[in-house]
């Protein structure tokens, strides 16, 4: 319960801010400009919220990585949709922690997000507009359950712990990450996202 794919009936234009080639991973805030409202729209007719939320992902050539990480606090099923920019053998990677003791908290500087909107996630940041996630820093210490290359929009279990891989000499990999969130501004869970999804999502 990891990743599918998704049908969307429009192109979500390439933001300009993934105009440049950074020399290692990366990770930005996209702005209202580069977010295709169609898309959004198109999304939106699920009765489901986008968050303002919107980060870029940038995964570096000859098998560059993001490292071992999940995307909230404790280890959930939340839920984003993915676009992606960049060579076809690019993959996200799942992984199970074999001792929970080798995971640990990273307090992350949010300030690319916390600076320019008003986050609408519930109990996603904290009073300090921090956030935090958990991380693993050696694959040794995981087990690969699941991995996916993802050249396609996709419904992204974000809650588990997951990394980045791209084997491709020379070209990187831009992704632009959509939290989704259920009317209440909390995080959509992922089995939710699939019956929701269900008519436009495959494997």
């Amino acid at each position: 319960m990891y990743h599918r794919y998704v049908k969307i009936p429009v192109d979500h234009r390439k933001p300009s801010c993934f105009s440049h080639q950074p020399s290692q991973s990366e990770v930005i805030f996209v702005p209202k400009t580069d977010i295709d409202q169609a898309v959004i729209n198109w999304i939106e007719s699920f009765d489901v919220i986008v968050s303002n939320v919107t980060e870029g992902i940038y995964t570096p050539p000859n098998k560059g990585k993001v490292h071992i990480h999940n995307d909230t606090s404790t280890i959930t099923n939340a839920t984003k949709i993915n676009f992606t920019w960049g060579p076809d053998t690019s993959t996200t990677r799942w992984w199970r922690v074999k001792d929970e003791s080798l995971c640990k908290t990273d307090i992350t500087d949010s300030s690319h997000i916390t600076e320019i909107v008003n986050p609408d996630i519930v109990d996603h940041f904290d009073e300090n507009n921090q956030h935090r996630e958990l991380i693993c820093e050696s694959e040794q210490d995981c087990d690969m359950m699941h991995e996916k290359v993802i050249n396609q929009p996709s419904l992204i279990n974000v809650g588990q712990l997951h990394s980045t891989y791209n084997p491709d000499p020379t070209h990187g990999r831009w992704s632009l990450c959509y939290f989704l969130l259920n009317k209440d501004y909390t995080h959509l869970q992922f089995e939710k996202a699939l019956n929701i999804f269900k008519e436009v999502s495959y494997e």
